[in-house]
């Protein structure tokens, strides 16, 4: 062989030993890129996964929430609604009981000594008794016998009995109603029979 087609055949054998070594580098990079665009893509996708599963879980425990929430609010208003119908119930038959007893001989002691007791408790000055419409006749005859002096008006606001005492000179209202009694018995009630609702 020649010395030409030795170096022919040896610089061809280097080309081709040049080209492979290319060639495999290449596919090495290529391999290395694929690698590297799959495992970026992988972690786009698994972060959009993990996003939309978060956002769900996010929705989801919003909508038990809001249903825990609504569940509370009917229960309470249920029971709000309960309690109003046994308040009702026991204070229509009180305030049933209170005008039954309006009607009795015994409602006129107690406004006799409602009344002494409570000018007594006034003190002195400018007095003036509130009373119902109804009782007005029966704290004038008290005003009559005790010889007291003092004024006589109904009262604005429905009393259901009893009266209120003002002394006009210091400024000050007792109040000896049954209105405010009944009310200061329906919060006891509420508190005492444990129908409060929190």
């Amino acid at each position: 062989m020649s010395t030409i087609e030795e170096k022919f055949i040896k610089f061809s054998q280097t080309v081709i030993k040049e080209a492979l070594e290319k060639k495999y580098k290449l596919i090495d990079e290529a391999e290395q890129e694929r690698t590297r665009t799959l495992s970026e893509t992988e972690l786009v996708l698994l972060k959009n996964a993990y996003e939309k599963i978060h956002a769900s879980l996010i929705k989801t425990e919003k909508e038990c929430n809001e249903e825990v929430s609504k569940a509370i609010l009917s229960s309470k208003q249920a029971l709000f609604n309960r309690r109003e119908e046994i308040l009702q119930s026991v204070f229509a038959n009180v305030r049933n009981r209170l005008a039954e007893f309006r009607k009795s001989d015994k409602y006129k002691s107690f406004m006799i000594e409602t009344v002494l007791q409570g000018l007594e408790k006034a003190g002195q000055g400018e007095l003036q008794v509130y009373a119902d419409n109804e009782d007005i006749p029966l704290v004038e005859e008290i005003r009559a016998k005790a010889g007291a002096l003092f004024e006589i008006s109904e009262s604005e606001e429905e009393l259901l009995g009893g009266c209120l005492i003002r002394n006009k000179t210091k400024g000050f209202l007792l109040d000896f109603s049954f209105a405010k009694s009944l009310n200061d018995e329906k919060a006891a009630f509420l508190e005492n029979y444990g129908l409060s609702i929190d």
